[in-house]
């Protein structure tokens, strides 16, 4: 096996890569662009083979996007997810739909800047029956925060804070068209649709 060769790397490669590994099982995704995440992106890239052979173990799989510069763990017994709540579901939607429309004014890398007025303009759109409370927001945002999906510049309470959506967010909502986004919060909205995973 190949992980049998780990033994015969140094200490801090072996480090490494048990970090890593925890960290791709409690945080699922990695993102090139996110400074803390960079050097462990790169380590996955290297060693991939390990990783690879590690979770086939535990029946999940690296996803890689290497155009866009992003890692997945993905389980395949979808054990683990998370439950989401409607609103939360609703956000992550919108994340995507932003993600989407920034790519095409951005040069400079695959993340995407928005801020937090543009994630309420964006719902507003849609003509939901009510508001989103500042208090959904902030847990919603910090959740996705927590996976690697984006991360704030600022106090998340404030309507002028940036938001950097990373590339990850493809993975987590990986459609072809955008125009999908828009039928399911339509469907979730109608009630069509149960709370998602």
């Amino acid at each position: 096996m190949l992980l049998d060769e780990l033994k015969s790397f140094s200490k801090e490669t072996q480090d490494s890569f048990q970090k890593i590994c925890n960290q791709l099982l409690v945080y699922n995704y990695l993102s090139k662009d996110k400074k803390d995440n960079t050097k462990s992106y790169y380590f996955v890239i290297n060693y991939k083979q390990y990783f690879d052979e590690f979770f086939s173990l535990i029946g999940a799989e690296l996803v890689i996007n290497h155009d866009l510069g992003c890692i997945q763990l993905k389980n395949n017994y979808s054990q683990g997810n998370i439950k989401l709540k409607k609103e939360e579901t609703f956000i992550l939607l919108i994340l995507r739909i932003l993600y989407q429309e920034g790519l095409i004014s951005t040069t400079l890398n695959n993340s995407v800047v928005i801020t937090i007025d543009d994630i309420h303009n964006k719902y507003q759109s849609f003509g939901f029956k009510r508001k989103i409370f500042k208090t959904e927001l902030v847990s919603a945002l910090r959740l996705y925060k927590k996976y690697n999906l984006i991360e704030n510049i600022g106090d998340l309470q404030m309507s002028a804070t940036k938001i950097i959506i990373f590339s990850t967010i493809t993975l987590a909502i990986p459609i072809t068209n955008i125009q999908e986004c828009y039928s399911y919060i339509q469907r979730l909205d109608s009630g069509n649709e149960e709370d998602t995973e």
